[in-house]
């Protein structure tokens, strides 16, 4: 390969290390905020409770319950590798380890106990349900991640 050829492909690599987006400085951490929203879905009494707003009416449509209450609410922030502990209704606790972030989507493996054990990929903006079993009702956790 002549000088020229050398020059040249030594600038067409380059230019795509600085497309790819790769270089020598270290990736940022990621902070992840996960909210979670704990509804209680009862046949006892009936109605949803006006502070679900929209997610009440998702549930109701959803879930062959009467009653949607508001249990409780927690917000916890991490970063990749960590694992975030929330205390549940009835005594139960849910730990959420975070696994990655590949915008927009963020990936969590969830426990609650031996009840409920499942991966979970959420994007950014948006949130997933889980129920869990509580006596005869359901605990039903919206669980909504953030990136920072």
């Amino acid at each position: 390969m002549t000088r020229t050829g050398w020059k040249y492909g030594a600038v067409l690599l380059g230019a795509l290390i600085a497309a790819l987006g790769l270089s020598a400085r270290p990736a940022e951490a990621q902070t992840i905020s996960v909210h979670v929203t704990q509804v209680l879905a009862s046949n006892k009494g009936e109605g949803v409770d006006p502070t679900l707003g929209a997610l009440g009416e998702r549930l109701k449509r959803a879930y062959p319950y009467r009653s949607f209450k508001r249990a409780g609410s927690s917000t916890q922030t991490g970063q990749v590798g960590k694992t975030l502990s929330f205390d549940l209704k009835g005594g139960m606790t849910m730990t959420l380890a975070l696994l990655g972030y590949q915008d927009p989507t963020v990936s969590m493996r969830a426990a609650v106990g031996n009840v409920v054990q499942t991966d979970l990929r959420i994007q950014k903006g948006h949130s997933m349900i889980l129920s869990v079993p509580l006596g005869e009702d359901k605990l039903i956790l919206d669980i909504s991640p953030s990136v920072k």
